[in-house]
């Protein structure tokens, strides 16, 4: 199953374009595909889809899923990450509304390239290919539960959220 994930970004930053590419790539593919799409207006037409979940729910949602498809959020790679499931991240982007101050998602994406778990889509005409590839390959996440690597990756997102926090106060 591919869990598409979005955030919870608030009305007015939707992120249509990726869960408009997704619905059409659900229905050229045979995996199951559940969508949780925000607040964004468009319904899927291909998939499972539903607006929002409790922590809890979502969280069975990641356990279940064999690859994620988000955005460059913070809770979505954590919880790949915690879970050992293969990431997909498609950044929010500025320049398309679907961020209100800066590219921080893009930021967050280009640390994380290369990662051999996790690959970066920076245009959505290239999500369904690498969709196919990584089903294909069902990678897993190869990350040690314990590694530095791992240590290090929480603790940039760690401080990164802080340092936005300081910024919005």
């Amino acid at each position: 199953m591919i869990f598409v994930t979005i955030g919870t970004a608030d009305k007015g930053i939707e992120f249509t374009r990726l869960i408009v590419s997704m619905d059409e790539i659900a229905g050229k593919i045979e995996e199951e595909v559940i969508m949780q799409i925000g607040s964004i207006e468009y319904e899927p037409k291909h998939c499972q889809y539903f607006r929002y979940r409790t922590f809890s729910e979502a969280l069975s949602l990641f356990q279940r899923a064999s690859l994620v498809v988000g955005h460059a959020g913070t809770g979505t790679i954590l919880n790949s990450l915690r879970f050992r499931i293969p990431l997909i991240l498609v950044p929010r982007r500025l320049q398309y509304g679907e961020l209100d101050r800066d590219d921080h998602q893009l930021e967050i994406a280009q640390r994380l390239e290369g990662k051999g778990w996790v690959e970066v889509v920076y245009e959505i005409s290239e999500l369904e290919l690498k969709v196919r590839q990584m089903l294909r390959e069902r990678k897993q996440v190869g990350i040690d539960p314990v590694s530095a690597e791992r240590r290090n990756l929480i603790q940039f997102l760690k401080d990164y959220v802080k340092g936005e926090e300081k910024e919005a106060s």
